[in-house]
């Protein structure tokens, strides 16, 4: 079965493009305006990595702007460099560590994707806490990493009601309840070659993705 996918990338919006450009023309209300622009959405897997990235360029600005300002106010060469030392902690450094920081978050994200695509299109899991489950994730955070993957076209098409993932391509059956389904409870199982953990469901045999060891639940 063909499924609909969409490689996960942090766009910048137009917003976010005119705080880093307000950057250089006034970087102290643009840190602000950066900062109120992240806290909504910081808790959201999706847009960490964005987030991250957007603080890492407005720092940056700001450090080129100081730098520049400095260079033209100040007169010995010493008196630069020392400032300039400070300035880069204060700014470069953070700002640095802001875009090394925005890359792993997209990494993460990234690779907990993989987990969603295999719970809901192989294992076929429906209910959120079997997923919250697999992904080692709390089952609001899955409900809206969900809804930003099937409203991005990275799952099917779907929604979510009372806790159920519902997607009628997929499920074209009548999805057995809760506490009957014993059947699609999963765990993690540690692999008894490689030590690596896979999750799968009850009485479920599964090929390590490490080693290619068998394993069984």
């Amino acid at each position: 079965m063909s499924v609909p996918s969409k490689r996960y990338r942090v766009q910048f919006s137009r917003f976010d493009y005119f705080i880093i450009g307000f950057t250089y023309v006034f970087f102290p209300l643009a840190l602000m305006i950066a900062a109120f622009r992240i806290l909504p959405t910081q808790r959201h897997h999706p847009y960490q990595g964005r987030n991250m990235r957007l603080v890492g360029w407005s720092l940056f600005g700001s450090y080129i702007i100081c730098f520049i300002i400095f260079l033209l106010a100040i007169e010995t060469s010493e008196e630069f460099l020392n400032d300039n030392l400070t300035l880069a902690l204060c700014l470069l450094v953070p700002a640095i560590g802001c875009l090394v920081a925005a890359d792993l978050a997209d990494k993460k994200f990234q690779k907990l994707m993989g987990v969603y695509k295999e719970s809901v299109l192989q294992q076929r899991l429906v209910y959120i806490e079997h997923i919250a489950f697999a992904a080692h994730q709390s089952p609001a955070h899955v409900t809206r990493d969900l809804n930003f993957m099937m409203k991005e076209r990275m799952l099917p098409y779907g929604e979510i009601v009372n806790g159920e993932l519902i997607i009628r391509s997929l499920h074209r059956e009548p999805v057995t309840p809760l506490e009957n389904q014993e059947d699609i409870e999963v765990q993690s199982v540690e692999c008894s070659s490689c030590g690596a953990r896979t999750v799968i469901s009850r009485n479920e045999e599964k090929e390590c993705e490490y080693c290619g060891t068998m394993i069984v639940a």
